[in-house]
């Protein structure tokens, strides 16, 4: 997600925007990596002239009828020496890169510094919660009674942390998304998309979920039929993943963006980690339904389709009558 050239110019720049956000680098293994694989670049290449300039004397000397073969051994040596430099750049080159895969973004100048909720700034409000004249009760007790979410027999069909719906349930989960597809196709301009629902790892990699959040995913290991390894795919933790990755490795005509997809689709997570919190209900199910969107412009442009797309996310709220908060977090 980070420009490595970018990381290597910047290391105390990028460790201090980090910090803002509670994060912290390995600046002294970076720094170390750097080091050892620019060193050993430099002296290949000054091995490589000595190298090629040895091979040449030792033509000149052979057509002179002079013996050649101790030059020609320390050519050999050169050669060995290169071969294993080169070796040891492109593996302090791999660490490096596997370290930086790790790094989160760099959080933008006008994000409010913490490490935690509480420092949270609020933006605006828009409508109040209700306020009722009873003690309502919890989602996880009013939908089994009123019939339309069962998470008895969900356990039993798959484990806990699932949920059934029935009726009205599932047919008030069915519109929901409809509706929310509907919306953004017809009133906010967005094109709608139904990506797969298993991805690759490259694709977990192009959305930074690998390698750091592999314990948050569901990974596949039963062997297919057609030739792909199962152990490079993955249930899709939200249509983020598939939808960003759709043009990865392409390069954009200009004139297309800024180029905005909606998506439905099922989402997977393991929520590990989360164990003993909200796990009553369905506020951290193993498998949810998401409406996704994504969009893709020019950097310069990017903030201010941010705030478009927030803004068609509040538009979906105040559609439906509900109360909103809306912090930079």
């Amino acid at each position: 997600m980070l420009d490595l050239a970018y990381f290597r110019s910047n290391f105390d720049a990028v460790a201090q925007r980090l910090a803002a956000r509670g994060g912290s680098l390995p600046l002294d293994r970076f720094r170390e990596l750097d080091r050892g694989r620019r060193a050993a670049i430099t002296e290949a290449e000054q091995l490589k002239a000595r190298k090629n300039a040895e091979s040449q004397n030792v033509g000149q000397l052979k057509r002179a009828g002079q013996d050649t073969a101790e030059l020609q051994a320390a050519v050999r040596a050169m050669g060995d020496r290169i071969a294993e430099l080169e070796k040891a750049a492109a593996a302090a080159d791999d660490e490096f890169r596997q370290l930086l895969a790790g790094i989160p973004n760099i959080p933008h100048e006008s994000v409010p510094a913490g490490s935690s909720a509480a420092d949270n700034v609020e933006v605006r409000r828009h409508g109040r919660p209700p306020a009722f004249d009873f003690e309502p009760k919890a989602h996880w007790d009013l939908g089994p009674e009123l019939g339309i979410l069962d998470f008895d027999r969900a356990a039993k069909l798959t484990g806990a942390r699932f949920a059934l719906y029935w009726g009205m349930g599932a047919k008030l989960e069915r519109a929901l998304i409809n509706f929310f597809l509907d919306v953004h196709t017809r009133h906010h301009g967005y094109t709608e998309v139904l990506p797969p629902f298993i991805v690759n790892s490259a694709s977990l990699y192009g959305t930074g979920q690998l390698p750091k959040f592999a314990a948050d995913l569901f990974r596949l290991d039963k062997p297919t039929a057609d030739p792909i390894d199962p152990k490079d795919l993955w249930l899709i933790p939200t249509a983020e993943v598939p939808v960003t990755n759709i043009f990865r490795d392409e390069t954009l005509d200009p004139d297309r963006l800024p180029i905005s997809l909606c998506a439905y689709t099922p989402c997977f997570r393991s929520e590990a980690g989360s164990y003993g919190r909200d796990v009553r209900g369905i506020i951290r199910q193993h498998q949810f339904q998401k409406v996704e969107m994504v969009k893709f412009t020019r950097p310069e442009d990017s903030y201010a389709e941010l705030e478009k797309l927030t803004a068609d996310a509040e538009d979906i709220l105040v559609r439906l009558g509900l109360p909103f908060l809306r912090q930079d977090l």
